[in-house]
């Protein structure tokens, strides 16, 4: 299910009784906040889980989905199937620089909507590394295989010389490492702070790379 979706409440009929339960406010696959029509619900399980079958109402989706439950009495949401994730959009020099840094980004972050922390974790650290290694093979290229024998660690601190980025790919690490490790170091941050700084590295290479074109492209005039 996805992990930030808001529920409301809705009434289902399990065998001739009927529950209050948790359902997404939006469609899981759509994303829209069109109505969710109850199809039917049974219990599954020998009885200690309900299955309820919804659909969208919008038009343009009119997909079913699942909705699993515990208890049928305590009517929480435990999963939704099937999802299809919200994925993050980036800059296109990124693209241009690592498409396979956004592949991992997207299987992490898919991970992370389904509720596979343990998984998503280690995913975006994955990501990161092939980000900061393309990065920096992009500023020097002929030093490649140089590059992508190092530790992610020592790439930054030898080829990123802009301190915007150097600043924020260090901290991409520790917290990357974090979900790689037995135990955490940086106890007081998260994987969302990972997130986030994986995205604020990604818009510093996006500027650094357009900064640098347009250099290049429009060079000082002679005698100026």
């Amino acid at each position: 299910m996805l992990l930030n979706a808001m529920h409301i409440k809705r009434s289902i009929s399990v065998r001739n009784h009927s529950y209050q339960v948790e359902v997404p406010d939006a469609c899981p696959i759509c994303h829209r906040h069109s109505e969710i029509q109850v199809v039917g619900a049974d219990v599954i399980d020998d009885g200690k889980a309900v299955q309820a079958i919804f659909r969208c109402a919008y038009t343009g989706c009119r997909q079913h989905f699942f909705c699993y439950y515990g208890p049928i009495t305590s009517g929480v949401l435990v999963s939704v199937r099937p999802v299809k994730p919200v994925l993050s959009a980036f800059p296109a020099a990124v693209s241009t620089i690592s498409p396979t840094f956004l592949s991992v980004f997207a299987e992490a972050e898919e991970a992370a909507q389904l509720g596979l922390n343990q998984i998503a974790g280690p995913g975006y650290r994955k990501a990161f590394e092939y980000l900061i290694k393309d990065y920096a093979k992009s500023i020097s290229p002929e030093r490649a295989s140089e590059i992508e024998a190092k530790f992610a660690g020592a790439v930054v601190n030898d080829f990123v010389a802009d301190p915007r980025i150097q600043a924020v790919a260090k901290r991409s690490l520790w917290l990357g490492n974090d979900e790689t490790h037995y135990l955490r170091k940086w106890s007081d941050h998260d994987v969302s702070d990972l997130v986030t700084l994986i995205k604020l590295a990604a818009n510093w290479i996006e500027i650094d790379h357009l900064s640098k074109s347009y250099v290049e492209s429009m060079p000082e005039p002679k005698g100026a």
